[in-house]
């Protein structure tokens, strides 16, 4: 017999005995056994497209092989050893509330139930008891139904996206909202082509599907094609228009900085310093350099000390968009003791 076909028997021998075994009473201490047999010390063995990954998420093991990566999220593949089982993954439906659930980790088996759904890409589910680092939330041992954060769980469908994907990629339509009486700009990329959107505009619908809360609006801009035409329907001084935009990709967000300047391969310190940019960039950004420090927009300070580095870039977007709004962005840049304007 095959190595491959004798492995896959011998595992789908397995599977069986564990999977009567569960049944008799729901006992899914017998899980346990099944989990250290689906992982590696830091990652999770999932079936995937007729064979076997290693998933990982947040700190890796030291000395670990990335196969890709997704560091909008922290989400990885691993090369490692197969492992003699491994996990199907299940989206949520009425059976993941109907059938008795565990959050399984190599040391204990704890029955409970899903309390909350995934709302973002960083806003995870819940369990009603704590899921280990990469432990599994599993209704009959070799089904999951998400990989566990070290609290709440990442749900299988977030898990699918990115295994999907060759490369991590999230759309991106030029602005950036919060949930204010539905999903509204709360500021606009001024370097995204063609930007069609204002401040305050509320969105309302994108595609066809309605946009009720800025989970689904985040959910639903990720996942439009790259350079397709989008069509949006926005809420302006009381009156619904039909904005069409050709969709780019994001640079930064979610675990990554997001100043809007991330496209040009500008990385700041938290005190506004250009610590990176790309060789190659627009001719208005090639007066600035790596040490410069932003100063002012528009003759405004940028943002107010004291505040985290990610307030510090929600104000850095919300400054270069009402300087868009205004018809100029003037940046007052201090370089060597030395301060001069670029008009961008």
């Amino acid at each position: 017999m095959p190595h491959a076909r004798k492995r896959f028997l011998l595992a789908f021998l397995g599977l069986l005995a564990l999977f009567l075994n569960a049944l008799q009473g729901y006992d899914f201490s017998h899980c346990e056994g099944y989990y250290k047999r689906a992982s590696h010390s830091g990652s999770v063995s999932l079936f995937w497209k007729g064979g076997q990954v290693s998933f990982a998420h947040g700190k890796l093991p030291k000395g670990a092989k990335i196969l890709k990566a997704d560091p909008f999220i922290g989400f990885y593949l691993l090369k490692t050893p197969p492992t003699e089982f491994a996990y199907n993954l299940l989206d949520i439906d009425e059976r993941a509330y109907t059938h008795p659930l565990a959050s399984i980790s190599t040391d204990r088996a704890t029955p409970g139930r899903i309390v909350k759904r995934q709302e973002g890409f960083l806003d995870f589910a819940k369990f009603s008891t704590p899921v280990a680092a990469n432990g599994v939330v599993s209704n009959i041992c070799y089904q999951i139904y998400g990989v566990g954060v070290g609290g709440g769980f990442i749900e299988a469908r977030y898990i699918k996206r990115f295994l999907r994907q060759k490369s991590p990629y999230y759309g991106d339509i030029g602005v950036r909202v919060r949930q204010r009486g539905g999903v509204v700009v709360e500021s606009i990329d001024p370097f995204f082509p063609n930007n069609p959107f204002l401040e305050q505009d509320k969105i309302t619908n994108i595609n066809g599907r309605n946009i009720n809360n800025v989970r689904e609006f985040e959910w639903v801009v990720s996942n439009l094609a790259y350079q397709e035409r989008a069509s949006v329907q926005v809420l302006r001084g009381g009156r619904l228009r039909a904005l069409q935009v050709r969709v780019d990709k994001r640079y930064g967000g979610f675990l990554l900085p997001d100043s809007f300047l991330e496209r040009f391969g500008i990385r700041l310190s938290p005190h506004f310093v250009i610590q990176t940019i790309n060789k190659s960039r627009p001719h208005d950004f090639k007066l600035l350099h790596v040490g410069d420090k932003l100063v002012w927009i528009n003759r405004r300070p940028i943002a107010p000390a004291g505040v985290s580095f990610s307030a510090k870039l929600a104000a850095l977007r919300r400054a270069l968009s009402h300087a868009y709004m205004q018809g100029r962005i003037e940046m007052l840049v201090l370089r060597n003791g030395f301060e001069f304007y670029v008009r961008l």
